[in-house]
Parts: structure tokens; sequence; C-alpha cells
């Protein structure tokens, strides 16, 4: 527009007007670290702080972590006892509830017990009873029959056993036989009786008399005999296939099975002469109607003592035993079949008390000399000493 008022558009001779253009920002200078006049005093302290000064620096700092557990344990410590005497108070509190309601209730108790009670009786005056007393009779009466009942029981399913043992008190000569029946004093109708046998070639000692001159040479058949007890009893090996199988049950059911035809040597276990310990086991009683003629065979054997002996003939060699411990175990205690290396011993065992299986009796011996009665030792062979001049001729 000019000076008269008229515009004018276009013309080539004006100026552009200037575009307005934007300015990039301008970066700002890498930023540096300024160091103050307090870091330059921190910094020349650390290049001046000597070993001895860092050392007392850090005791300082140990001393007072130190110093906080200690606090923080004693105040643990602290409250601790106070818990626990707070729980003392309270319970001396309940205490003395508990003792007060017991008291109540024992009287309420008693105050019931005691109150009477007429019974009456058939053509009699009634009685007066407390029903206390009441219940005792009760009690009694419960228990008294259920006592008899479980004695019928128990006697009647091993009146074997029983049998067995009361017998040498009803014949005094067999009981006296029985307390004195040491091999060497064995009286001499016991003795006659085992030189008789058809089954045994030779048991006892008799001077002058033919078999006393035979070698010690035992029955076909394996067996043990026990003076005091007036037993000759057959001695069985059941099968070992079972034990070189580990198969414990199968042990058990040919262990069962043995002990139908007599005593069994377990199996495992040494062999009578041999280092360790000959184990036998018999049954002191069992069921009535089971098989076998050996149920009650070890029913008396409790009554062996220290001192006793008992002879085992085993695959035609005679060898003695001298008895020296006798204890009760647990079925459990497995101890009793272990095996010395430097010894000759053996073993009895069966179940007690008769008519249980609570407790096992172990009687153990020591082998000895069937002559000399001296304990023998591994790998030693009995002394034979001639009781006579040997026969010149077989009798006619």
């Amino acid at each position: 527009m000019d000076s008269s008022g008229q515009i004018h558009i276009g013309s080539g001779n004006q100026s552009k007007t200037p575009r307005l253009s934007r300015k990039q920002p301008e970066l700002k200078k890498k930023t540096e670290w300024q160091v103050t006049d307090a870091d330059e005093v921190v910094i020349a302290m650390r290049k001046t702080m000597t070993t001895s000064d860092r050392c007392e620096q850090i005791v300082s700092v140990l001393k007072g972590v130190r110093g906080g557990l200690i606090g923080t344990t004693k105040d643990l410590v602290y409250e601790g006892r106070n818990q626990y005497a707070h729980s003392y108070r309270g319970l001396k509190f309940h205490i003395r509830d508990i003792k007060k309601i017991f008291a109540s209730g024992a009287d309420g108790i008693w105050g019931f017990l005691a109150q009477p009670v007429w019974v009456m009786r058939k053509n009699k005056p009634a009685k007066e009873y407390s029903r206390g007393s009441l219940f005792a009779l009760d009690v009694v009466r419960f228990g008294g029959t259920f006592a008899t009942i479980f004695v019928a029981l128990f006697v009647s399913l091993n009146y074997q056993s029983f049998f067995q043992i009361i017998t040498p008190y009803l014949d005094p000569v067999e009981r006296v036989s029985s307390l004195h029946g040491n091999l060497s004093e064995v009286d001499n109708a016991l003795k006659e009786k085992l030189l008789k046998s058809p089954m045994l070639a030779i048991a006892g000692r008799e001077e002058g008399n033919f078999l006393s001159y035979l070698p010690a040479v035992g029955p076909p058949e394996n067996r043990i005999i026990i003076p005091r007890l007036g037993l000759n009893i057959p001695l069985v090996t059941p099968s070992y296939s079972s034990l070189l199988r580990e198969d414990w049950e199968g042990v058990e059911t040919d262990i069962q099975d043995a002990l139908k035809h007599g005593v069994v040597h377990y199996p495992g276990t040494a062999r009578p002469g041999q280092a360790g310990n000959f184990f036998v086991t018999g049954h002191s009683s069992y069921y009535p109607w089971a098989d076998g003629r050996f149920k009650t065979v070890f029913a008396r054997l409790h009554e062996l003592n220290v001192g006793d002996e008992y002879w085992v003939y085993y695959g035609g060699d005679k060898h003695r035993y001298v008895i020296n411990g006798k204890k009760e175990v647990k079925p459990s205690n497995v101890d009793v079949l272990d095996q010395p290396t430097n010894r000759r011993t053996a073993t009895l065992m069966t179940c007690t008390p008769v008519g249980t299986t609570l407790r096992r009796l172990i009687i153990t011996a020591q082998e000895v000399d069937p002559t000399t009665g001296i304990a023998l030792q591994v790998g030693e062979r009995e002394m034979r000493i001639a009781t006579g001049p040997a026969p010149t001729a077989l009798p006619i």
C-alpha cells in the first residue's frame, strides 16, 4: 500500500518476506566433575592415612557392631525371661483352677458313689449298699469271670506242657533223679535204661559191661540227651537251600516243619566239634491239634542250671557240653546266633513262659572232653582212655 492508499500485489522489485526458520538446540558441552574443597580435604586425608590408622578405624567399626549385637542379645534374653516368667505365673494360676475342678469333681463322684441303694433279696429283707460297693462287686465279678475263662482256655491249649512239668512232682523218685541228674551221678535205673536203648550204642558207663569197651560211636541218627530231664531226642537239621537264597520266610517254614520230628539244629550255625555256636531250638508248647510228637519237648528246659550237662551224638561222634549260662531275651535279639571263632560253644533255646512267645530262654554251654571234662579248644580232639582190658573174643 502506497501513500495514496492503493495496494500493489506481486511487485517484482519488492523484497521477499524472510521466512522464520527453526533453530536447532545447541548441545551443551560435556559436564565435568567439579571438585570441591571438602573433597580435596578427604582425598588429602586418604593419601596421608597410614595402615595403623585404617586398622584403628576397622576396630572401631567392629566394636560398634559388637556393641550392637550385645545390646540386641540382651534385649532378646530379657524379653524371653519376661515371657517365661509370665507363662509360669499363668501356669500356676491354671494349676490352681485344675485342682479346684478335680476337687469339685471328686466330691461329686464320691457323693454319687456314697449314695445308698437298697437291694431286694428273695425271702429276705432288703439290704443297703452304696453305689461304690455295688460297682466294686461288679468289677470283681466280671474280672474273676474273665480271668477264669482265660486260665481255662490257656491251660486247655497247653495241657500237654503243663502235664509234663508237673509229672516229676507226682513221682518222687523221678523228681530226686532229676534234681541230681548230672551225667556223672545218673542213678542206676536211668543208666540201665540208656544202656539198653536199641537206638543208642553207648550212653552211660558201667565197669565190666561189654558196651563200655566199644568205641564212642553214636546211633545211626543225630540225637541230643539231657539226663537231668530224662530226654533222648532226635536232632533234625533242615535244608540249607532257603538259607542260601536268603529266603527268611522259607527258613522259618523249614524250621517249623523240622520241629515236628524233634529239636532243630539251626541252619547256618556251627556243627558239634566246630568253632562257633552249635544252636539248637525246640518247642516248649504248641497247638494240641498240630502234627508232631515233640510239641512239648523243651517244656522243662528252665529246670537246667549252670553246671548241668547234656550230650550230643552227631555224625556218629559223641560230644559233651557243660552249661555255663542261662538267661531270657527278647524275640528280636538275634545276637544269640553269633558265631565265635575262638570257642566251641552250644546254645539251647525255647519260648518262655510256657505257652507264650513273649521271650526266649537261652541256655549256653561249653564243649568239654567226654572223658576228662576239660574244655576243648578249637581244633582239639577229645582224649580216649581205655576203661579196661580189650576183649580177646566175642561172647557167644
